[in-house]
């Protein structure tokens, strides 16, 4: 019976550490928002106080998603894929 009560602890230890893991690393690259260089890009990123022109570059290893609204959220404007360029409007960005 020892045995199980030790064993609960590291196992959801583990799980927490696994669950976690994802949103702790960052993009490989750069990512250019109107000739601004983010190196190694990571979560949301709010790049104006409303929806304006960007020129984007992801020089990232990841996808990176526009959104009309503040916080990552509102309408998709365009997702761009890794090495992809584009304009589009926004006012931020997701990593990943």
């Amino acid at each position: 019976m020892k045995r199980g009560v030790y064993a609960v602890p590291g196992v959801l230890a583990v799980a927490a550490t696994i669950a976690a893991a994802p949103a702790a690393f960052a993009a490989q690259g750069t990512l250019v928002v109107n000739n601004t260089v983010y190196r190694q890009p990571s979560g949301c990123m709010q790049i104006n106080t409303g929806v304006a022109p960007l020129a984007l570059e992801n020089h990232t290893d990841n996808r990176v998603t526009i959104f009309s609204g503040s916080g990552c959220r509102g309408d998709v404007t365009a997702t761009l894929t890794p090495g992809e360029s584009r304009a589009s409007n926004g006012s931020s960005l997701q990593i990943g």
